[in-house]
């Protein structure tokens, strides 16, 4: 039973996921939709009017637009007037802070007054003036001076509360804290000199050391609480509507040019109809029919991987991705249309096919951006400019980005996609307006904003990869740069290898180039096949520079096992130098499941009437399971093969790659991968090629004339 539910699951366990996946996604994006009736709002200024006739379902408000609310709530903060309160300040704490200082300070005044003066009088005419101007001040009122005015605006109101009376303040009829410093510095030195004479030099300098600046302080004091209550208050009744449309009332009918009044009334019809059908109210129609859209549009995506890129269909984790970078901009938009309304120019939907080129493939990236901007387009004002926009924008992304090897591609590519968003959108609105007045700054702007967001897609990449095992032609350049740690240990330790490895690179980056397959990814992968050679280099005839052969002694068995042990080891070096699953998959790959075959026959040579025990000359493989993995192993038993001809000629360079090939498909080696006998016939014709310009033969000059 049990084995029979496992073979059931193995079974059906892929299909049941992607089915799966694809309805998760679906209701990801139906949740994210805006909860409003599909009512066609697209339109152009001044044009007519394209659709059904519109009549008010219910009443609603005519909305004012952005910038009169913005106006009139400018307006209103501009004449609102702060909340100070006053606060009391009694007789006996003017009189004990006058005290404090008299006594403080009293050694200056001994010093600073005559002989013929008594320090006690002039302390108690001091103490008698500064009480007299104090009160006065704290009952004219002594103020901080608010934020929103300036000094020389005196017919600046504020509100004071003083105990529970509100009463209306203009700058002039209070003091500031410099004014009531100033007023009370000049009372006291004036009335001094009227008591002294005029010839008493000794008081300004009396004024100047006292601390009056101690004295003084604001009874008047901004009250925060009440002020942002108040202001708070003004804008809840600032009216954003200017008129009511009534249920049954004609908006718009077909063929009426739309002027700025019908414009409005259709945007406030819907804004009216986006807070009538929130959340809490969506409709069951509405949910039917966002899902069947949804839903069919997935279903071809769906079919389409299935039938034309089954490859692809069959690896989860790329169904997963291309699925998860939908949902993410879907749901984004639809997050974006509930809060800030038009999606068509803020959001960077070309980074979408980028992400989806650099790990798939062109024509892949473009059906999915097409599906996922058909979906978005029904979230955007006008969906048909959307769509105008967006997909021959992605079109210019993939075109732009064939191979993805260099940071600054990213930047070329933000630059062509601001000026293919600017030539569609200004031909269009000069196109259906007539006018250069239709073309709003303002967007252009926003589509620049869009191309540096675009910058994103490089951090993104690496981000990807790591997360889904996929590998970029990035990072593919980056793993075939001889420079790398890996790559010098192993032209170091083992030169002969590190010389076939890339020749191998050459000639297998040529045959992928021509049938299609990756050619940056055979290159990576060819730098690498060989890797575990660096364990025993001495132990493989290129790099047995001495003649030396470590074979000679040992068993034939032996020997076959060191040789075919390369593999395991290469496997074990990429893994501990965190070389990507698809690298290893080559090294694991490169040899297939063929056999040491020199040793083998040298076995049965030595031991004719003996079965040999295959399994002690054949590599474990697995075999290719793609067409770079093929290429590889073609491209590197024919470049070692090459070594051992005795004569290059055209002849026998191509009767070795074909005898090479030819062998390898006999023994099955490329059953499991999906190149075809087209595919092998190029390669062929490849390697005949590169072999022969290789090893040309070259022109013997005459002697020269001395």
């Amino acid at each position: 039973m049990k084995e029979w539910i496992r073979r059931q699951w193995h079974q059906y366990y892929k299909p049941f996921y992607r089915i799966v996946a694809f309805v998760a996604a679906a209701f990801l994006m139906v949740l994210s939709f805006p909860n409003v009736e599909k009512i066609q709002y697209e339109y152009e200024l001044h044009r007519p009017w394209r659709h059904e006739n519109i009549i008010a379902p219910f009443d609603f408000p005519i909305y004012k637009n952005d910038n009169e609310i913005a106006v009139e709530r400018d307006s209103i903060l501009k004449n609102f007037r702060p909340y100070y309160r006053r606060d009391s300040i009694s007789k006996v704490d003017i009189e004990v802070n006058i005290n404090h200082m008299l006594e403080l300070y009293h050694n200056k005044l001994t010093m600073i007054c005559p002989s013929t003066v008594n320090v006690d009088t002039v302390r108690s005419l001091i103490k008698h003036i500064l009480m007299s101007v104090e009160l006065n001040e704290y009952k004219q009122g002594v103020l901080e001076m608010p934020e929103q005015a300036e000094q020389s605006d005196q017919n600046y109101e504020l509100m004071i509360i003083d105990g529970n009376v509100l009463e209306p303040y203009t700058l002039s009829e209070l003091l500031t804290l410099g004014e009531a410093y100033s007023k009370l510095s000049s009372e006291l030195e004036s009335k001094l000199y009227l008591h002294y004479g005029n010839n008493a030099s000794w008081v300004s300098m009396l004024v100047e050391r006292l601390p009056l600046t101690d004295l003084v302080t604001a009874n008047v004091i901004f009250d925060t609480e009440r002020t942002n209550i108040e202001r708070d208050e003004r804008l809840a009744d600032m009216s954003i509507s200017s008129g009511k449309v009534l249920a049954g009332q004609k908006i718009v009918s077909t063929g009426d040019i739309v002027d700025k009044r019908t414009a409005r009334l259709i945007e406030s019809l819907k804004k009216a109809s986006e807070i009538q059908y929130g959340i809490g109210s969506r409709t069951a129609p509405i949910i039917l029919g966002q899902c069947l859209m949804i839903l069919s549009l997935l279903t071809t995506l769906f079919l389409f991987l299935k039938y034309f890129r089954n490859d692809v269909f069959q690896r989860l984790r790329s169904v997963n991705f291309i699925l998860l970078i939908m949902t993410i901009f879907v749901v984004g938009a639809g997050l974006v249309a509930q809060r800030h309304g038009n999606i068509s120019f803020i959001i960077p939907f070309v980074v979408s096919p980028i992400l989806l080129r650099t790990f798939l493939d062109s024509r892949l990236a473009m059906y999915v951006h097409t599906i996922t901007i058909l979906i978005i387009s029904f979230l955007a004002h006008n969906s048909h400019l959307f769509i105008l926009l967006h997909i021959p924008a992605g079109m210019m992304a993939i075109i732009s980005l064939i191979i993805l090897s260099k940071r600054s591609q990213i930047v070329k590519t933000s630059i062509i996609v601001f000026v293919t968003y600017t030539f569609i959108y200004i031909g269009y609105n000069i196109w259906q307006t007539g006018e250069y007045e239709a073309i709003n700054p303002y967007v252009l702007t926003m589509f620049a904003i869009n191309g540096l967001f675009m910058l994103l897609s490089y951090p993104l990449i690496y981000i990807f990869e790591r997360l889904f095992g996929f590998i970029s032609d990035v990072t593919l350049l980056e793993l075939s740069d001889s420079n790398n740690q890996l790559l010098r240990q192993l032209s170091e330790k083992a030169p002969g290898t590190f010389q076939h490895s890339v020749q191998v690179g050459n000639l297998g980056q040529e045959v992928a180039i021509r049938i299609g397959a990756n050619g940056m990814m055979v290159r990576a992968g060819a730098m690498y096949h060989d890797l575990g050679k660096i364990v025993t280099p001495g132990y493989f005839t290129e790099n047995q520079v001495s003649g030396v052969n470590p074979h000679e002694g040992l068993d034939y068995i032996e020997s076959a096992q060191i040789v075919i042990q390369h593999v395991a080891n290469g496997v074990k070096l990429a893994r501990k130098y965190n070389i990507p699953q698809q690298i290893i998959d080559i090294i694991r790959t490169h040899h297939g499941c063929s056999q040491a075959i020199y040793f083998y026959r040298s076995w049965c040579n030595a031991h004719p009437n003996e079965q040999p025990d295959m399994t002690k000359f054949t590599y474990p493989g697995p075999l290719p399971q793609t067409k770079e993995q093929a290429i590889v192993m073609m491209a590197d038993a024919v470049e070692a093969s090459s070594k051992s001809l005795k004569e290059y000629t055209d002849k026998s360079i191509d009767e070795l790659v074909e005898k090479i090939i030819n062998m390898q498909v006999d023994l099955k080696q490329f059953a499991d991968s999906p190149i075809t006998f087209n595919d092998i016939k190029i390669a062929k014709e490849v390697f005949k090629e590169k072999l022969k310009n290789i090893y040309h033969g070259r022109i013997q000059y005459p002697e020269l004339l001395k």
